[in-house]
């Protein structure tokens, strides 16, 4: 889920946390459990400051040993114990206990979201999406604010157990329908390589991506039916060229992230341009997280960009700034 999602969700369990009797009695401990959900809520993810190296090492460690089953209990030991130097007075295994639990619950969602974690690390690399979830969910942030707009007439802790009942009823409905559809398309297309769903906001609405051994399928599976919006080929012209362009470090990182990376090959006058499109993230026929690999014809000059294209004006940009190398 996004940052914003987690801090609304670290202030609900602090809410929730004034169902515990110690938490309600004690005021320096009420507001120690909220500082600490509100941080835990978020601290794997302090695994942005990878960013510092560049985009493609914060692609390649985003959601892996942060996210992990050993580092939780860890993460939530050291934000409890930041927050305890300010608070104390406060009983430290409450406090813990609180923030480990917002911890475990940003990890737990993520799972349920396109992307995933490597929660198994290190004794597994495999990345791990029930895909039932978008990465912001309205359905998440509504009842939240639901919530916060309750707590001056109610019980906030009684209140956000109710909120939480429900919340997890929905994931369960989502989960449940996520992999109904998966049996449904796995009989429907046989000779399927793998499939993926990516859910949207809306209930029971999810982009699809179907892996034949001779093409990519693209489409949205919405009220039991399945509407194809177009298909690839798996033809790559120049595989030689793409087995050349996995040398290059922001490509390695940009396949290290995802496993629906995809290679496409444009010939120009001068050289080539190798994309490598993740299939997951996509508007019609535009896929905007993506390397763009430049390579001169002969194959001495190399220049890569990787990133998330945000409009079509950055996408431009860019694609000038390599051609302005191909004429070099």
């Amino acid at each position: 889920m996004d940052t914003f999602s987690h801090i609304i969700i670290g202030l609900g369990l602090g809410a929730l946390a004034q169902v515990d009797p110690a938490v309600i009695d004690h005021t320096s401990l009420s507001q120690a459990v909220i500082a600490g959900t509100v941080i835990g809520s978020n601290a794997p993810d302090f695994d942005i400051i990878y960013r510092f190296k560049g985009k493609g090492s914060y692609l390649r460690h985003h959601r892996g040993i942060s996210h992990s089953l050993l580092a939780l209990p860890l993460w939530g030991l050291v934000v409890s114990s930041i927050v305890y130097l300010f608070f104390p007075n406060s009983p430290f295994l409450h406090l813990y206990f609180w923030t480990l639990l917002a911890v475990l619950v940003h990890v737990f969602l993520d799972l349920f979201n396109v992307h995933g974690t490597q929660v198994l690390l290190p004794f597994s690399r495999k990345w791990i999406a029930f895909d039932s979830i978008p990465l912001v969910d309205p359905y998440f942030l509504i009842l939240h604010v639901l919530g916060f707009s309750l707590l001056p007439f109610y019980q906030a802790g009684k209140t956000f157990l109710i909120i939480y009942i429900f919340l997890l009823l929905y994931l369960v409905i989502r989960a449940f329908s996520t992999l109904l559809i998966k049996i449904h398309l796995q009989n429907h297309f046989q000779n399927a390589v793998r499939l993926k769903l990516i859910p949207r906001m809306t209930m029971f609405k999810w982009d699809i991506i179907i892996e034949t051994k001779e093409e990519l399928i693209f489409g949205v599976f919405f009220k039991n039916s399945l509407y194809i919006d177009h298909t690839f080929s798996k033809k790559i012209n120049f595989p030689e060229l793409v087995q050349e362009s996995k040398k290059d470090p922001s490509v390695l990182d940009f396949l290290s992230s995802t496993h629906y990376a995809y290679p496409f090959v444009q010939e120009r006058k001068k050289g080539f341009y190798v994309y490598w499109k993740d299939l997951r993230f996509r508007t019609n026929k535009f896929f905007p997280s993506l390397v763009i690999m430049f390579i001169s014809s002969d194959l001495k000059n190399k220049k890569s960009f990787i990133g998330n294209f945000h409009s079509l004006k950055q996408y431009k940009k860019v694609l000038r700034d390599l051609k302005r190398i191909d004429s070099n």
